[in-house]
């Protein structure tokens, strides 16, 4: 093979050839390395400018959005405003983050339409509480909801409108209070039926509340609401569940309705550890888990959307799909429209 810079060799390059050769190739090498250095940092600086406008992008929609600054998932909780930080994901709307909160109120459709004059009604308090107390302890719901609907249970019923009195069926003690097992119906179609002691209901029953319309319902979405469960000085305490029953009509899209509250109570207010169902107008239904303390739900994290609302409830398939509420409603929640303390009438009085 020829040595291209063999001095010996006639054909070959002399020292001007060569230097020409170099002169022109080292130059042409430099332009080279210096146009690939170039190419690379240009490359890191607009990685580095996409990287901090993808930054600033995620910073303004969270400042848009109302989010704080969060870590990991909570854990453990203990009061609202000790809860740890999280990183839920924020929905479109607020029909998809807000829940209607349990909270019917005493229906007055039954007293005041005018169709039937309950004064005329003729019933036995006695009897009639006795008939319901036995198919009460044969938990036959079907046979209650249907006494509860006849005109003479809704006579007894409103024959205590305007106070907070009830007939008592059942145990006694010497001096005449409920004392053991028994019944009792108070205004606005309200039953209760369980323990008793020292004439307040203490130790495990059941209360209901009935929806009852003799006109055309368009406003009340409840047809009944029950709590069963632990019962302390006449308001619910210990673990106890709620359960609510809708006139699905008036259901609107996109809203979830507590259906049930299996949890703890204290004092007639939401205290503790809870799972809840709530059903939507397509006829979905939904499983949550949440936690309260002295009737308010602890938040699930510290963020809050651009209208200050806040995660309560956690899917318990997903734990990055909440249910948000209003702060201001997150107060005194407790088992709604429930007689406390009522004067006890006796049933053959």
């Amino acid at each position: 093979m020829r040595k291209i810079f063999d001095e010996d060799d006639d054909d070959g390059y002399s020292d001007l050839d060569k230097k020409k050769i170099l002169v022109t190739i080292i130059p042409f090498v430099l332009i080279i390395i210096i146009l690939a250095v170039t190419l690379a940092v240009g490359g890191m600086k607009k990685e580095k400018n996409d990287l901090e406008d993808l930054q600033q992008s995620i910073m303004d929609y969270a400042d848009e959005h109302g989010e704080t600054e969060s870590s990991g998932r909570q854990e453990e909780q203990s009061t609202p405003d000790k809860a740890e930080e999280a990183s839920p994901s924020i929905p479109p709307d607020d029909t998809d983050k807000v829940t209607v909160s349990p909270g019917p109120v005493p229906d007055k459709d039954v007293m005041e339409q005018g169709k039937v004059d309950f004064s005329k009604v003729t019933y036995s308090t006695e009897s009639q509480l006795k008939e319901m107390m036995a198919y009460w302890a044969d938990n036959n719901q079907k046979a209650l909801d249907d006494l509860a609907n006849l005109e003479r249970f809704m006579a007894m019923s409103w024959s205590l409108k305007g106070t907070d009195d009830c007939y008592y069926y059942g145990q006694k003690d010497a001096n005449g209070l409920p004392n053991g097992t028994g019944i009792a119906v108070y205004r606005d179609n309200q039953y209760y039926y369980g323990e008793w002691k020292n004439g307040l209901r203490s130790g495990n029953g059941t209360w209901i509340h009935y929806h009852i319309h003799l006109a055309e319902n368009k406003t009340d979405l409840f047809t009944y609401h029950q709590y069963t469960g632990g019962w302390k000085d006449d308001l619910p305490s210990g673990e106890g569940s709620e359960h609510y029953e809708y006139d699905t009509a008036l259901l609107k899209e996109g809203i979830g309705y507590d259906t049930n509250l299996v949890g703890s109570y204290l004092n007639g207010m939401i205290h503790g550890e809870f799972f809840i169902t709530n059903l939507y107008a397509d006829g979905t239904v939904k499983e949550w888990n949440a936690s309260a303390e002295k009737g308010a739900w602890i938040y699930q994290s510290e963020t809050k959307d651009k209208k200050g609302n806040r995660t309560v409830y956690v899917d318990i398939h997903d734990p990055e799909n909440y249910i948000w509420m209003k702060p201001e409603e997150n107060v005194n929640i407790k088992v709604p429209c429930l007689i406390a303390n009522a004067v006890v009438r006796s049933a053959s009085s």
